[in-house]
């Protein structure tokens, strides 16, 4: 743990200091095959076109420690889902950590059991409370999802939700249910980034606002929210500065990218993901941000 506590300064000078622009995090695609069609997803999250082999994942992930990258994050479509001849999605865990990943995350829809993953964290998409989410990603999704997160015994396991026009009224709610569901640990939330295809699901700039102050008012209550305050105060600002190069992508076709795909696509004024705020936050060293970080990644 002391290794891996003095690493994140270290990578910090390396960057801030020397201008490398290493990555830290690492979002690895390993499959587009989904057993769900979401309404804010792009049709290519759930192509059902391929898988990643083994060999192909050790090769990136391999890169990506070389790069600097020490988190890794598996994402699809729906990770769980993943196989290749006998191999499944805990042989990535257990290969991420040969290679000397510090931890690896799992990103689920949750409408399968996880409770077996060895997955150092879990995040859980939960857009909206009962209805509302089920109206975003199907009829009964919410009721399986809620069953697999309270039958899974994980102990860091967090939602995360992504507000758009369709489940707005339903923040508080959703944050309420991780507050009292007791296999929740906190809630992050995102604000729907208008990605081709999905631009209806957008709020407009002042709706963003209000979902921000919200949010605010709501963590000053002591409800878990994983965004911290910087992060969010951040958020209200269109087109501030990313720093989004902490985390490198690698999609499905192999593609190699230093930041998020919004950069490619051009969406990055408009975007929403939280992470977003926390990272610009995190390169100006604002502690809130910085202690939620560590908590988050070395907790």
């Amino acid at each position: 743990m002391a290794f891996k506590r003095l690493y994140m300064p270290y990578w910090y000078l390396q960057n801030k200091l020397f201008g490398k622009k290493r990555p830290l995090q690492t979002v690895l695609f390993v499959t587009d095959h989904c057993n769900l069609r979401c309404k804010h997803c792009t049709p290519s999250g759930h192509g059902c076109t391929g898988m990643k082999s083994y060999e192909q994942i050790r090769e990136e992930l391999r890169y990506s420690y070389q790069q600097g990258s020490r988190f890794v994050d598996f994402e699809g479509g729906e990770p769980t889902l993943w196989r290749d001849r006998d191999y499944r999605l805990n042989d990535l865990y257990r290969l991420a950590k040969e290679l000397g990943f510090f931890s690896c995350t799992l990103t689920t829809n949750g409408q399968r059991p996880f409770g077996d993953t060895l997955a150092d964290s879990v995040w859980v998409s939960v857009d909206g409370y009962g209805r509302y989410h089920d109206a975003v990603r199907g009829e009964g999704t919410f009721d399986k999802l809620d069953r697999n997160i309270r039958a899974s015994g994980h102990p860091a396991l967090s939602i995360s939700m992504a507000v758009n026009r369709i489940n707005r009224p339903s923040l508080a709610d959703t944050v309420r249910y991780a507050r009292d569901n007791p296999a929740i640990r906190s809630i992050a939330i995102n604000l729907h980034t208008p990605f081709p295809g999905t631009e209806e699901l957008t709020m407009s700039w002042d709706e963003r606002i209000e979902v921000i102050d919200e949010l605010l008012a709501l963590k000053k209550q002591g409800y878990p929210i994983m965004n911290t305050r910087s992060g969010l105060q951040i958020m209200k600002k269109r087109g501030f500065p990313k720093s989004c190069w902490i985390a490198n992508y690698i999609l499905l076709d192999g593609t190699k990218l230093p930041c998020c795909p919004g950069s490619v696509l051009g969406t990055c004024d408009d975007c929403g993901f939280g992470m977003a705020g926390e990272m610009y936050c995190v390169m100006r060293l604002k502690p809130d941000t910085l202690r939620a970080g560590l908590d988050l990644r070395l907790g």
